[in-house]
């Protein structure tokens, strides 16, 4: 049976949900068709780069000169609802001469990566940068952001530093935009010499992370202590594992001790180089926690995702992911009774689409139908009698945006004094693109 594992932010996440509104800004999509087509924010993303060391430049250290080498990389982010962690990365966008993108590439812009639930019910927000002295004290290294509703770059010309590239639920990623042309909170505006940045392991020297491999992280745990760092190793490269107010997510398993606070903070390995962004742990054991890596096989690593995110964000309007759809907010475990098994409700969310439609915890899948509308004048229909939690997951994962699923489930409801009858529900809901926010622009 799967462990549960909760989201390492300061606050309880438990409300951050892929229902929420966000400063009237909705993740439900109302965009226009053409930023729902499968692949374009593969396309878009060609002109996105992370830059690495060359085979020279690459060099294996001991833990505290690696230590030396990206500590500045890590910053800190405290919101109006808690506090985390996040890393500025080198990252490139081609300037393919459209003066629309030109606010992308230029050296007075800085990204930085942090976790989609660290910023997804955020308004105002501060951006804590290490001096050169590695303090998170400097006012001259402290930036104001904003995310809500409005077109990105409303905010910059509000005076906020800080925003919103793009957000996705499901890999638990975010970017962020440092503008240096706006001054930090001292009212100086900072060089961007000053801003050390973190590069990631180079796929051309055929370097891939292995388990046993050590591993550091640099982050705020507790909110309070940002620049802490802690070392072990990769347990596992992929391991799925259910996380709360996220649901089931492909991580990178680590033995290093990480905290609330550490969301969204750097995990790199002895060379320097990025290979994770800390997001979970479990609560009820030592070293079990989590990490994002640059690739999975799901295509929800953290470079797949920044480069999607970066690639599909224009001024007026939030990066996506093509193709996600909203969560519905419940979880499930494959059970055995009588030789039998069968897929039960485990959690679901509250105020979720679920739940809103009336999936209760404990009720037991019988069969799922999906109906979807091909044109005008015709549907097609898919259901199936359901027994195990593989079988459930790849039909739920087909499914797009417009698709109604149809579950029926069987649950005992309780006539006191001990006694209960069986009684069978049928739960109908509708599959929604999800966007982190749509400005209509």
């Amino acid at each position: 049976m799967k462990k549960r594992f909760s989201a390492i932010l300061t606050v309880a996440v438990a409300l951050i949900m892929a229902i929420v509104m966000l400063g009237g800004c909705t993740f439900v999509s109302s965009a226009p068709k053409k930023y729902l087509t499968a692949g374009d924010s593969e396309i878009a993303a060609q002109s996105v780069k992370f830059n690495v060391d060359s085979e020279d430049e690459r060099l294996k250290t001991d833990l505290v000169d690696a230590v030396a080498k990206v500590e500045r990389t890590s910053v800190a982010v405290i919101t109006e609802s808690g506090a985390g962690s996040g890393v500025i990365v080198d990252m490139e966008f081609e300037n393919e001469g459209s003066t629309a993108a030109s606010w992308k590439s230029r050296s007075d812009v800085v990204y930085i990566l942090t976790c989609h639930h660290m910023v997804a019910g955020t308004g105002a927000f501060e951006v804590y940068i290490p001096d050169e002295t590695c303090s998170y004290t400097n006012d001259n290294y402290v930036f104001k952001g904003y995310i809500g509703s409005e077109k990105p770059s409303k905010y910059n010309a509000q005076g906020y530093a800080v925003t919103l590239v793009g957000g996705d639920f499901e890999s638990d990623i975010a970017l962020l935009k440092l503008d240096l042309n706006i001054a930090a909170k001292s009212g100086t505006k900072l060089s961007a010499d000053k801003i050390v940045k973190a590069k990631i392991p180079s796929t051309e020297v055929g370097y891939t992370v292995r388990k046993g491999e050590t591993v550091f992280s640099v982050g705020n745990p507790t909110g309070t202590l940002p620049g802490s760092v802690a070392s072990g190793v990769v347990s596992w490269l992929e391991r799925e594992t259910a996380v709360d107010s996220v649901g089931n997510m492909t991580l990178m398993q680590i033995a290093v001790s990480t905290n609330p606070g550490n969301s969204g903070g750097g995990l790199y390995n002895l060379y320097g180089e990025l290979v994770g962004i800390t997001n979970a742990g479990n609560t009820n054991y030592t070293d079990i926690n989590f990490a994002i890596p640059c690739y999975l096989t799901n295509g929800n690593g953290f470079v797949q995702i920044a480069t999607q995110l970066g690639g599909t964000a224009t001024e007026n309007n939030y990066g996506y992911v093509s193709g996600r759809k909203v969560k519905f907010g419940f979880t499930v475990e494959e059970a055995t009774y009588e030789n039998a098994t069968y897929v039960r409700v485990t959690g679901v969310t509250a105020d979720g689409i679920a739940a809103k439609q009336g999936l209760k915890a404990n009720d037991v899948i019988e069969s799922v139908k999906i109906t979807r509308t091909v044109d005008s004048n015709a549907t097609t229909v898919v259901e199936k009698t359901i027994t195990k939690v593989a079988e459930f997951s790849e039909i739920m994962q087909s499914l797009q945006a417009g698709d109604t699923v149809s579950l029926t489930v069987s649950r005992s409801v309780s006539l006191g004094f001990g006694r209960y009858r069986e009684e069978t529900k049928t739960i109908n809901m509708m599959t929604l693109s999800f966007w982190f926010c749509n400005t209509g622009e």
